[in-house]
């Protein structure tokens, strides 16, 4: 009896090994995964701006290059991944740059087949620079000035008069207001796979 009952025990654990085994080799073959490190180009379906989003506004992107799995197509053309704005901030006079920072949350399947995943841009997104703008404000003012201050025909005119224009040109300057940030509709950008993330099977 104890025989019988050690051969049926062993029995009952080899057969729980082989049904793991088979569930296991079941999953590989109906699940496609991303791993970690994916990088998945993407278009915006409408435009968002530091202007104007606000903290949490939800958006949409689709995927314009499709992405293949053991030459099989699990993330085809058009596919919809939704973002969200986590921060933000409008451009403001003083030459302060907006700033947006995205975060990709969910990939839309057919027949509401969600994937949750956790994705980011590869580039952030960065405004056009105002430096430029900045010092030919400040020395064409002084420029000027001096200009000015030479046609007074006093032996200090030149001088007082650059000093006065570069405050002016200063002034103007950090008056002017920064540029915003935006990504336009259609167009294209690349984020990455911060974790891995499972597909559904072939056919859905």
């Amino acid at each position: 009896m104890d025989f019988i009952a050690r051969c049926t025990k062993v029995f009952a654990i080899l057969f729980l090994f082989f049904a793991n085994f088979l569930s296991a080799q079941a999953q590989v073959d109906s699940i496609y995964r991303l791993p970690a490190g994916t990088k998945i180009m993407l278009s915006m379906d409408s435009e968002i701006s530091s202007k104007v989003a606000s903290l949490n506004d939800t958006f949409t992107s689709t995927v314009s290059k499709p992405i293949s799995v053991d030459n099989i197509v699990v993330l085809p053309f058009g596919t919809v991944i939704e973002g969200r704005v986590t921060k933000v901030s409008s451009a403001a006079i003083g030459g302060k740059n907006g700033r947006l920072e995205l975060s990709f949350d969910v990939i839309r399947f057919p027949n509401n087949r969600n994937r949750n995943i956790n994705g980011a841009l590869v580039e952030q997104l960065k405004p056009g620079s105002a430096t430029g703008v900045k010092m030919f404000s400040i020395f064409g003012g002084t420029a000027a000035g001096a200009l000015i201050g030479a046609a007074a025909k006093t032996p200090s005119g030149a001088l007082i008069g650059a000093g006065i224009g570069a405050g002016a040109g200063t002034a103007v300057a950090f008056l002017k207001k920064g540029k915003d940030v935006l990504i336009r509709t259609e167009q294209e950008f690349e984020i990455q796979l911060k974790r891995e993330v499972m597909l559904p099977a072939t056919g859905y």
